[in-house]
């Protein structure tokens, strides 16, 4: 019994510190060993993606570029300025080897050993998305409303049965695939993909994945042979479902331009 009591006295006394700790609002110190696993700071997480909550637009990235005067280093065309930009960003065979999650990732935060200007401070995530696809139509120019009108037929006889007439995956036969066909609005999964792999995965398709190949195929009833052109013209497609090419917020007068209206 005696033994009993002077443990239960121990162990009091020892809680006691702790207990007035937590009262008082005081910190407890810490054995050095586990001060190792604890920090007052909590360090700013690096090179995290945060997806848009729409579309990114490549006509309000316009305003963005001009807004963060990008041209400065890398000119109106996207060309490098002598001794101020390495990239040429109007090099198509360039661009179409750059995921668009690695480009968010370089402008928001940089990179070691390059000189270029952290932009996380700077722009909005919508507005850093919107600079990421108006950097990449510098080189490889998205579809516009005419060019979707008429890939959208070849789209609908040779596509749209996996991928569905929106590319949402949902086609007449996607519930008989494992895996069940892409989703072309997953930002997470195709702003992972450069165009090298889309076209690859069109051209040469995947067979584990039941997408069939398509290079040098034809749609006689269309009149199209799926040649690289084509097919190239297929990746921007896919491409317009997970991008914009209108503007969706006011756009700021270009004052650059003269006014040609009669006085």
């Amino acid at each position: 019994m005696q033994f009993r009591e002077h443990m239960k006295k121990t162990l009091l006394l020892g809680l006691i510190p702790i207990m007035l700790a937590g009262c008082t609002g005081s910190k407890v110190n810490i054995g050095s060993n586990d001060a190792k696993l604890v920090s007052e700071n909590v360090t700013e997480a690096q090179n995290v993606v945060i997806y848009p909550d729409d579309n990114p637009s490549v006509a309000d990235g316009k305003g963005v570029w001009q807004k963060m005067n990008c041209a400065q280093c890398h000119s109106d065309t996207g060309k490098p300025v002598s001794g101020k930009a390495q990239v040429n960003l109007a090099d198509a065979e360039y661009m179409a080897k750059q995921k668009p999650l690695d480009q968010y990732v370089f402008l928001t935060y940089g990179k070691p050993g390059v000189n270029h200007p952290q932009l996380k401070n700077a722009l909005s995530r919508r507005e850093l998305w919107d600079l990421v696809f108006y950097s990449r139509s510098l080189a490889i120019a998205p579809l516009t409303d005419e060019e979707v009108a008429q890939v959208l037929p070849v789209w609908g006889s040779n596509c749209a049965v996996c991928h569905g007439t929106r590319g949402h995956g949902d086609g007449p036969l996607a519930k008989n695939l494992d895996p069940t066909p892409a989703n072309f609005h997953q930002f997470d999964r195709f702003y992972d993909r450069d165009d090298n792999i889309l076209e690859d995965h069109i051209a040469n398709g995947i067979p584990w994945e039941g997408m069939p190949n398509f290079l040098n195929k034809q749609d006689r009833t269309k009149n199209v042979k799926f040649d690289r052109a084509y097919i190239k013209k297929l990746v921007q497609f896919v491409r317009h479902f997970h991008e914009d090419i209108h503007p969706t917020v006011a756009q700021t007068p270009d004052t650059t331009k003269p006014d040609t209206k009669a006085e």
